[in-house]
């Protein structure tokens, strides 16, 4: 396959993302030049000078990124992917495509207008888990050629001289050759899954901030303008991240298509800045399932796939999204479409009554704190609604917790507010704990953690409290099924 440097706009892209904040601490010496310049009379001495500095520091960081831009080849050589830099040092990153667990595509607005993509590039490695491993900047038929060679042998462990033909003629999002889909999301769905999908705590801070605000507003003795302004700010503080949350992830999840291609799935979404997940279902470490508390009341989920080495969805700090909020039975059946060994056919088992002891015990002693806290330096009132909301709390997160057994994977569910349960096969658990406290001990029982090979967020799963065997039953599975790996 012939060497290829990314396109030259990646150039411009690396410069503006290194000195953005560089322009944005000098914007006021552009303001300064504009005044001058439209009282008509030259800039100050300053003024020139800053601005001299500012275009200075950006023909550094230009010429610096042009020239590795310059060095820098990109290429593979039969079953490997060799990124290689002449500079002064020279330096040459070599990637089996066997470990490559999952080929992306993205292009935003100014990638659309030069016709340009950025394909991502992750590793099956722990030590890279939270980021992206390779992000190339190509014109859009190096980019299908690139993706669709590693996909093919990734597929048939097939290497080519030469890209095939068909690899460079014309792509678009949307339907790829020989897929099927699965499902697709109209306008009204990805609303309502933007609605429902926001933080329950984070609703409940900004009720709290704009209640006070009222609160101050009304209550204040003082003439209405030194109370207002700051009434108003508290409101809008509170008010916008939900205004912005809610209108990008719409953007984020405009027209979203779930494919199935062989043994890979495809997941692409985006208005603006349209993003293609293809995910080898060989590389899947496991699914998770997420309710929102406010999805919880209408009974709708929506899943998350996680595979080996992911950095995930950066934008939004999860894992890649395949289905958004559904019905529970439609969810299954999709994962039985694209993932059947991920289903879960029976109900999960809920931990028994003398866990919630130990349980609310842990919430009440916080809430115990609070109550005395506030009582002393306080309003006592207060700190009561607090404790109640903590055994609250300890309450919710025992209805919550789950846990369900099979042959050859496990589900564990956790929460307080917000539902999630992942299901996993034995052979991907990296190590089980469990834990036991005296009072636990004395009830026979142990709670306990799992963890995977994912990202930081969902490495580590802790399990409620359940009977002690049952972590028994964990740790003999996870062995023998790792010996049987191992075989």
């Amino acid at each position: 396959m012939p060497k290829v440097r990314c396109h030259f706009i990646s150039v411009i892209m690396k410069t503006f993302k290194t000195i953005w904040y560089i322009i944005a601490m000098f914007v006021f010496q552009f303001l300064d030049a504009l005044k001058d310049i439209r009282m008509q009379s030259l800039p100050s001495q300053s003024v020139l000078l800053g601005l001299i500095a500012i275009f200075a520091i950006i023909m550094i960081f230009f010429v610096f990124n042009l020239l590795r831009w310059w060095k820098t080849k990109i290429y593979i050589e039969g079953d490997t992917l060799i990124v290689e830099r002449n500079q002064l040092s020279q330096s040459k990153t070599t990637v089996k495509l066997s470990s490559i667990s999952t080929v992306n595509l993205q292009q935003n607005i100014f990638e659309k207008i030069f016709d340009v993509y950025t394909l991502q590039l992750d590793i099956n490695s722990s030590v890279t888990a939270n980021k992206t491993d390779f992000s190339l900047i190509f014109e859009d038929q190096t980019a299908f050629a690139f993706r669709d060679y590693i996909l093919s042998y990734l597929d048939n462990g097939i290497t080519f001289n030469e890209i095939p033909s068909e690899s460079a003629s014309s792509h678009s999002y949307g339907m790829e050759k020989n897929s099927e889909q699965i499902i697709s999301f109209p306008f009204k769905e990805v609303l309502r899954h933007c609605v429902l999908s926001f933080s329950f705590l984070g609703g409940v801070y900004a009720i709290a901030i704009a209640a006070a605000a009222v609160c101050a507003y009304f209550t204040s003795g003082e003439k209405t303008h030194p109370v207002f302004f700051p009434a108003v700010l508290s409101l809008f503080l509170a008010v916008i991240p939900f205004i912005y949350k809610s209108l990008t992830a719409f953007l984020l999840y405009h027209n979203f298509i779930l494919e199935k291609n062989g043994d890979k799935v495809i997941v692409s979404y985006g208005l603006f800045t349209r993003k293609q997940f293809t995910l080898p279902l060989d590389k899947t470490n496991a699914l998770i399932i997420r309710q929102p508390f406010q999805a919880r009341l209408f009974n709708l989920c929506y899943g998350e796939i996680l595979n080996v080495g992911m950095g995930g969805d950066s934008s939004q700090n999860q894992s890649p999204i395949f289905c958004l909020l559904v019905k529970p039975d439609v969810l299954q059946s999709i994962i039985h479409q694209i993932a059947p060994q991920f289903v879960l056919e029976e109900k999960e088992e809920k931990s028994p009554k003398t866990a919630m002891i130990p349980i609310l015990i842990k919430w009440g002693f916080w809430g115990i704190l609070f109550l005395a806290g506030f009582s002393f330096f306080y309003k006592w009132w207060i700190g009561l609604i607090l404790f109640l909301g903590f055994l609250l709390c300890g309450i919710l997160s025992y209805t919550t917790k789950g846990l369900k057994l099979y042959e050859d994977k496990l589900s564990v569910t956790t929460g307080v507010f917000d539902k999630r349960t992942i299901t996993a096969s034995y052979s991907k658990i990296q190590n089980t704990s469990a834990k036991y406290g005296p009072i636990s001990r004395l009830l026979k029982l142990a709670h306990g953690n799992v963890s995977i090979l994912s990202s930081a967020s969902n490495q580590n799963n802790s399990i409620g409290y359940f009977p002690e065997q049952v972590f028994d039953t964990i740790f003999n599975q996870t062995v023998s099924h790792d010996s049987m790996n191992k075989k």
